[in-house]
């Protein structure tokens, strides 16, 4: 058992992910490998961001040797080393072992600086003794393409320093501040940086008018503690270069500190970003605790004995608000680990280009009957645009299966008892190779040993959840992810937040009709999380249709619904069915049960996502429908969900264009004019 699994009620794992190089890069011959041992930071901050974006750095712990040995599994790479005087024997021995051959030397870190950037316009120079001012400075360095300069002490910044470069700028952070009488003549501008917030001020001049999409967050506290620290924050400057983003360090690991911090900061730079990356585990960025609602309302103890749910940071949903930002959560067992996941995505590398199938394991029993029929109508979503999948139910879900899908897909979904897929490092079920993306929807799903054996043999992703989940509430998410990935075409982060935020309006429809177990919904809508970057695309090449889809469009202050005539084919489990047009939603709602055979069939629900800049409330076509509407003001998006009741509306067959207009938030419907039934057709 590896050291984080000994506290892994504690600390979290989770995938490093970004967005994937097209299929012609990932049949490009593999690039060399560089290994830099984890505890030199200088160095190591030095290669990642030097190198990082270009050529595989991964950091090296000698307690794992095996994290190397996962990484180049199916590559024929060539390798180097780096090391420094300090360097312990054993790790050199160690190092020489993989590569064949002894590590470069560095001597001068100033002269590595030269080597890895040969003619930059701007540089940055800051001390190797103060931690968080380092990081700041990388972060900057990398999302700039600046040189990075990392000194021991003021005394140390001379000509010689630049010598050879013909530098426009130069920055000098705090702890070189001292240097800048001496710096005047090393470049044409010489910038003094007080506080990292003139970092950010810097990349948002530096970036124009293309305002950083994505901000990054990390705990430089992570390196300390006495459970075998993460140091995961020693990753968060290549995340910054991967995405142009500005970093915000904090010094308190509590949820609210960070996100009052956290907004503060980016209200004060005028950030506007669509998406956060948290850095670091539980210990270093804890998620919020909330009390169980399902146990709150008198309900049943959750199966494990869960009282608390665990939500992630910026979520909202808490707060029954919608989520505004699309949020990952990267993190690893160690900054090595972490190190040579990133390095797997941002250097991908496959012998052959092709398209591998979707894969889809239902194990629900027949006592999820419910949430089996909404899985089933995933698969026929998938179906009709025309991706490639596979759907194995109920027997069909052995061992042998789940160890074939394990190597044979970029994107597993994972729906049911959790029990069957436990992974084994060693025996059970165990693989040399994982898929890219891993939804498990069941129960604790986050909390146990698999997503850590997942991310060591390549997984890059994997959304799953902190609680006990009833199986209409998964696989309705589950649904609702697929439905912004494959029609959305949205990347990972913004269908989670999709998927959370139509749980969220699920509840309050429940909610307002007096549904007696709303809550279990809610409890979804808490527990679901991503871990990995929120940017990546999985690469599921959705084609044309083959039935029209449900169809939302804004226009002139009102959005407008159309149902299309042609329902998916029908899914069945147990007594429950479905035959939903393409795009609607299911939630476990029951339209209505027939004398002959007491068959129950969903409910069919409508949901759309749309931007809109005005803070603003849909209102129902006519007094047949029920609508919740969630508004994100921070990303100024429009979330409804619309539930018909087809029985007042004859004239309509459950098909039609339905008007549904708006009104500013705070405002009411009451004076809204209401359309009736469309004619048939």
């Amino acid at each position: 058992m590896t050291k984080a699994r000994t506290i892994l009620a504690a600390c979290l794992a989770a995938a490093l992910l970004v967005a994937p190089r097209p299929a012609s890069a990932r049949r490009a011959k593999p690039k060399p490998v560089r290994l830099v041992p984890a505890d030199d930071v200088a160095l190591s901050t030095l290669f990642l961001i030097g190198e990082g974006s270009g050529h595989p750095v991964l950091l090296f712990d000698p307690r794992d040797r095996d994290a190397v040995d996962r990484f180049t599994e199916d590559r024929k790479s060539a390798f180097s080393c780096a090391v420094r005087e300090q360097t312990g024997k054993a790790t050199r021995g160690l190092l020489r072992e993989i590569t064949g051959a002894d590590c470069d030397t560095v001597d001068d870190l100033t002269a590595l600086a030269h080597k890895l950037w040969p003619a930059p316009k701007a540089a940055v120079v800051t001390s190797t003794d103060d931690y968080p001012w380092l990081l700041h400075a990388a972060a900057f360095a990398g999302a700039t393409g600046s040189a990075l300069l990392l000194v021991a002490a003021p005394a140390a910044l001379s000509p010689h320093s630049v010598e050879g470069w013909n530098l426009e700028t130069l920055y000098l952070a705090a702890p070189v501040a001292t240097a800048a009488p001496q710096a005047g003549g090393l470049a044409a501008h010489v910038i003094t940086v007080e506080q990292p917030d003139a970092f950010t001020t810097e990349l948002r001049r530096h970036l124009g008018l293309t305002p950083p999409s994505a901000v990054v967050i990390a705990n430089p506290k992570d390196r300390g503690g006495i459970f075998s620290p993460s140091s995961l924050s020693l990753l968060a400057p290549l995340l910054c270069a991967t995405h142009r983003a500005p970093l915000f360090l904090t010094d308190d690991s509590a949820a609210d500190a960070i996100e009052r911090g956290a907004s503060a900061w980016m209200e004060r730079n005028g950030l506007q970003p669509k998406y956060v990356i948290l850095v670091g585990d539980e210990l270093a960025l804890r998620s919020h605790l909330v009390p169980d609602p399902v146990l709150q309302a008198g309900g049943p103890e959750a199966r494990g004995g869960g009282t608390q749910v665990r939500v992630e940071i910026f979520s909202q949903i808490q707060r029954e608000q919608p989520q505004d930002y699309a949020v990952g959560r990267v993190v690893a067992e160690d900054a090595a680990q972490a190190s040579a996941t990133l390095a797997r995505q941002l250097h991908r590398h496959r012998g052959t280009a092709h398209r591998r199938p979707v894969v889809v394991l239902s194990n629900a029993d027949q006592v999820f009957s419910l949430g089996e029929t909404i899985s089933r109508a995933t698969v026929s979503e998938l179906r009709n645009v025309a991706v490639p999948v596979r759907a194995y139910f109920r027997g069909e879900v052995t061992p042998e299966a789940i160890q074939q899908a394990l190597q044979s897909t970029d994107l597993l979904i994972w729906e049911g008892h959790a029990r069957d897929l436990t992974l084994e490092e060693r025996g059970g079920i165990s693989t040399d190779r994982t898929p890219e993306t891993v939804v498990l929807q069941g129960c604790y799903t986050l909390d146990r040993s698999d997503p850590f054996i997942l991310m060591q043999h390549g997984t890059e992703a994997i959304v799953a959840t902190s609680a006990a989940i009833y199986s209409s509430s998964g696989s309705a998410f589950a649904h609702a992810l697929i439905d912004s990935l494959v029609y959305g075409h949205n990347d990972l982060g913004t269908a989670v937040r999709d998927a959370r935020n139509y749980l969220l309006a699920l509840t309050q429809l429940k909610r307002n009709r007096e549904h007696a177990e709303w809550n279990k919904t809610y409890r979804a809508a808490l527990a679901f999380a991503l871990w990995g970057d929120p940017t990546l695309r999985p690469d599921l090449a959705a084609k044309k249709p083959v039935l029209a889809p449900v169809k939302w469009k804004l226009d002139d202050g009102e959005l407008n619904l159309t149902i299309p005539q042609r329902p998916l084919p029908a899914s069945a489990a147990g007594p429950y069915y479905a035959d939903p047009v393409p795009r609607a939603m299911l939630g476990g709602l029951v339209l209505h049960e027939t004398d002959a055979e007491k068959r129950r069939r969903l409910k069919a629900l409508f949901f759309a996502t749309q931007p809109q800049p005005t803070p603003s409330t849909a209102c129902a076509p006519s007094a047949a429908w029920d609508v919740v509407s969630l508004y994100a003001p921070l990303t100024r998006t429009l979330s409804v969900l619309a539930r018909p009741e087809w029985d007042r509306m004859p004239a309509a067959g459950e098909r039609g264009t339905f008007s549904f207009p708006l009104v500013p938030q705070g405002g009411t419907c009451r004076d809204v004019e209401l359309h009736g039934p469309p004619a048939p057709g």
